[in-house]
C-alpha cells in the first residue's frame, strides 16, 4: 500500500518521458505533472481513494486509443469497472474536473472515468427505465464490416451492442433497444445490418427503411418524396418516432452516429439529467471544459463561422455551442411532439429538435461533456460541407419558431438570400474576430454584422 508521498514519487517515475498524444512539450508537460500531483492529493485526501490503485490504473493506461480494437475497448471497460467498484461518484466527478484537459493523463483513463460515471448513474437509478437508441445508415457498408474485411471497417453494429450490454449488465431495472434506419443507402447498408442482426440473433435490434415510412405516408416522413430528400435527419426522426410508439416507463430516446466516435457506455451521462433532474433533453458536448476530444479535422474556422451565425439567429439556444455532436437524448414523453411535424430532414435537424424542446420548456436542455474520438475515414459528411444549406434551414426555423428581433432578422434575411458563390467568398475571408475566438464566446460576442462578412 502506497502512502501519499510514495505514490507521488511512483507517479513521477511512471509518467516521466511518456508520449503526450494531445499536445504538450517540455515545460508544459512539467507544469501539467506538477498540477496533476496537487490535484490528485486533493482528491485522495477528500475521498480516501486508494492511491496505489489510482497509481496503477494511470500508469497502465494507454495514451493512444483505437476503439476498433477489442483490446483497447477491453482496457477502457476494465478500468471503468474497477473505478465503479472502488471509487465514489463524488471522487469520479473530481477526477473528471481535474484530469479531462490535462495532457499528462492517458486518454484511456479519461475515457474510463466518463464510462465509470455513466455506469454509476445507471446503477443508482432503481426504477424501471427503458432506453431506445437510434442510428442512421447511409453509405455505412464499409464501416459496418470488421477491420479484417475492410481497412475502414469498425464492426460498429456488434461493437455498439456490446457497449450497451456492458453498460446495463448490472442494471436489472433497465431495458434497451437499438433501431438502425437506412436513409436510402445505395450500397445496401440496411440489408447488411439485417444480415448481422439475423446472424447474431439480436432480439432487441431492429432495422428500418426510410423508404417504407415514405411509402406508407407516415406523419414523420411528411415532406419527403424519396429517401434522397433526406440527409440523415429524415431517418433519425423516423427512428425516434418509431421508438416513441412504445409505452415504456421512464423512456429515454437517444440517437448517435454510426461510427465509434462516442462509446455508448456514456449513455448514463445523458439519461441521469432526464430521469432524475427534470431536463427534457441531454446532449453530448465536445466543447465543455471537461470534454475529452481527439479531433483530426481541419474544418475549425468554418465551424466557428457557422456557430457564430446561427447563434445570431436563434437566441433561445445561445447557451449551447455544440449542436452537431451526434449523441443526444430526449424524454420519451416529448418525442412525438418534436419530430412531428418537423420540416428539416437534413443536417440541421438537430437544431430544430433542440429549438422545439426549448420552446416546450425554457432551459430544459442539459449539456454533458463527453469523450469523443474523431472517426473520419468513412465519414459521409466530410466532403459535403453543408453549412450554407444548414444556415438557410435555420433561417426558416427562426421564422417558424422564434420571436422576431432586429439582429436575428438581419442574419436570417442575409443567409436566406446569399448564393454558393457569395458563400465561398465569405469562407475565404472569415473575419479574424471570429476565427480567433473560442466558439463559447459567441453566446455573448456579437460585434460582427452581416456587412462585415461580405467586405
Amino acid at each position: 500500500m502506497y502512502g501519499w508521498q510514495q505514490g507521488q514519487e511512483g507517479l513521477k517515475t511512471a509518467l516521466r518521458g511518456r508520449p503526450i498524444e494531445r499536445g504538450g512539450t517540455g515545460d508544459r508537460r512539467s507544469r501539467a505533472h506538477s498540477s496533476y500531483y496537487k490535484r490528485q492529493e486533493v482528491i485522495l485526501a477528500t475521498h480516501q481513494t486508494d492511491d496505489a490503485l489510482l497509481h496503477q490504473l494511470i500508469e497502465n493506461a494507454s495514451h493512444a486509443i483505437d476503439l476498433r480494437k477489442k483490446e483497447d475497448l477491453s482496457e477502457i471497460e476494465h478500468t471503468a469497472d474497477t473505478l465503479v467498484q472502488h471509487v465514489s461518484g463524488e471522487a469520479l466527478a473530481s477526477m473528471e474536473a481535474a484530469y479531462a484537459s490535462d495532457p499528462a493523463i492517458p486518454l484511456a483513463f479519461n475515457i474510463a472515468v466518463k464510462l465509470a460515471k455513466s455506469k454509476k448513474y445507471i446503477g443508482q437509478f432503481d426504477e424501471q427505465a427503458h432506453i431506445s437508441v437510434v442510428i442512421a445508415l447511409y453509405k455505412e457498408h464499409n464501416r459496418i464490416k470488421p477491420s479484417s474485411a475492410h481497412p475502414h471497417g469498425e464492426d460498429f453494429l456488434r461493437v455498439k451492442v456490446h457497449q450497451l450490454n456492458w453498460l446495463f449488465a448490472d442494471a436489472p431495472t433497465y431495458s434497451w433497444d437499438l433501431t438502425l434506419v437506412d436513409d436510402g443507402c445505395p450500397n445496401g447498408s440496411g440489408e447488411i445490418a439485417q444480415e448481422i442482426v439475423s446472424e447474431a440473433g439480436y432480439r432487441n435490434v431492429d432495422v428500418l427503411f426510410l423508404a417504407d415510412a415514405i411509402a406508407e405516408g407516415a406523419p414523420v416522413a411528411a415532406g419527403l418524396d424519396a429517401p434522397s430528400d433526406s440527409q440523415k435527419g429524415g431517418s433519425i426522426l423516423y427512428g425516434m418516432y418509431h421508438a416513441s410508439q412504445q409505452e415504456k416507463e421512464n423512456h429515454v430516446v437517444l440517437y448517435t452516429d454510426a461510427d465509434l466516435s462516442t462509446h455508448l457506455g456514456q449513455v448514463g451521462l445523458l439519461t441521469k439529467p432526464i430521469l432524475e433532474e427534470g431536463f427534457l433533453a441531454a446532449i453530448g458536448s465536445r466543447r465543455e471544459e471537461q470534454s475529452v476530444v481527439i479531433k483530426k479535422s481541419a474544418r475549425n474556422d468554418r465551424g466557428k463561422l457557422f456557430i457564430y451565425s446561427w447563434k445570431r439567429m436563434l437566441p433561445e439556444l445561445r447557451h449551447i455551442t455544440d449542436t452537431q455532436c451526434g449523441f443526444k437524448a430526449f424524454a420519451g414523453t416529448i418525442v412525438q411532439d418534436i419530430v412531428t411535424p418537423a420540416f428539416e430532414k437534413k443536417f440541421a435537424f438537430d437544431i430544430e429538435l433542440l429549438l422545439k424542446t426549448e420552446n416546450i420548456k425554457n432551459k430544459s436542455i442539459h449539456k454533458a461533456p463527453v469523450a469523443w474520438i474523431d472517426s473520419e475515414a468513412e465519414s459521409t459528411t466530410t466532403d459535403i460541407q453543408p453549412y450554407l444549406p444548414m444556415l438557410k434551414s435555420i433561417s426558416r426555423m427562426y421564422d417558424a419558431y422564434s420571436v422576431s428581433n432586429t439582429q436575428s432578422d438581419e442574419f436570417s434575411r442575409f443567409f436566406d438570400t446569399i448564393d454558393k458563390e457569395k458563400w465561398q467568398a465569405i469562407l475565404e475571408n472569415i473575419p479574424v474576430e471570429i476565427t480567433s475566438r473560442n466558439p463559447a464566446e459567441f453566446s455573448v460576442y456579437d460585434k460582427i454584422k452581416t456587412s462585415d462578412l461580405v467586405r
